[in-house]
C-alpha cells in the first residue's frame, strides 16, 4: 500500500536523509533544497511536499505544485531513495499522483519533467502514457503531460 504523508516534525529528518544514487544526483535537487523552496512559496498555498510511504517505510519524496490557472497538477520533484529503487515504486507514485489529480475536477493534466539523460524517468513517464509537450532549454528539461480527460 502506498500513501503520501505530509511532511511534519515526525518524518522531516527521515525525508532529509533520503538520497538517490550518485549517478542520479544531477537529475533531481536534494530534498533540503526542495523543502527550502516550499518554505519560499508557502504563502501561495499551491506547493505540497510529501513523504512517499510504502508498507510503513518512507521510501521517497514528492513535491506537488497545483497550477490552477494552467489546470495542471504538477509533479515538481520526485525521488525514490537509492535503497528502494528498481522495485516499481516510481510507477506506483506516478499512478497514485494521477489518481489524486483525477479526484480534483479543476485539473486537465498531470505534468512532470525530467532532465535530459535521465533515461529511467523518461522511460517511466512514456510507459505510463505521458507525452512530450515542451522543452526547457535553459534547464535541459523535457516537459511531459498526461491528459486526465481522455
Amino acid at each position: 500500500m502506498i500513501r503520501f504523508d505530509e511532511i511534519n516534525k515526525d518524518n522531516f529528518y527521515e525525508v532529509l536523509k533520503l538520497e538517490v544514487n550518485e549517478s542520479q544526483k544531477n537529475f533531481v535537487s536534494s530534498n533540503v533544497k526542495s523543502l527550502a523552496e516550499c518554505y519560499l512559496y508557502r504563502h501561495n498555498n499551491d506547493v505540497f511536499p510529501y513523504a512517499i510511504v510504502i508498507d510503513e517505510i518512507i521510501v521517497g519524496f514528492i513535491l506537488i505544485d497545483l497550477d490552477i490557472e494552467e489546470k495542471e497538477f504538477l509533479i515538481w520533484r520526485m525521488m525514490i531513495d537509492k535503497k528502494y529503487q528498481n522495485k516499481g515504486y516510481g510507477k506506483k507514485v506516478i499512478l497514485k499522483t494521477i489518481e489524486k489529480a483525477k479526484k480534483m475536477a479543476q485539473f486537465e493534466n498531470v505534468t512532470a519533467d525530467y532532465v535530459e539523460g535521465n533515461t529511467q524517468m523518461e522511460h517511466l513517464l512514456k510507459t505510463l502514457g505521458f507525452i512530450e509537450v515542451d522543452k526547457d532549454e535553459d534547464n535541459h528539461e523535457i516537459i511531459m503531460s498526461y491528459p486526465l480527460n481522455d
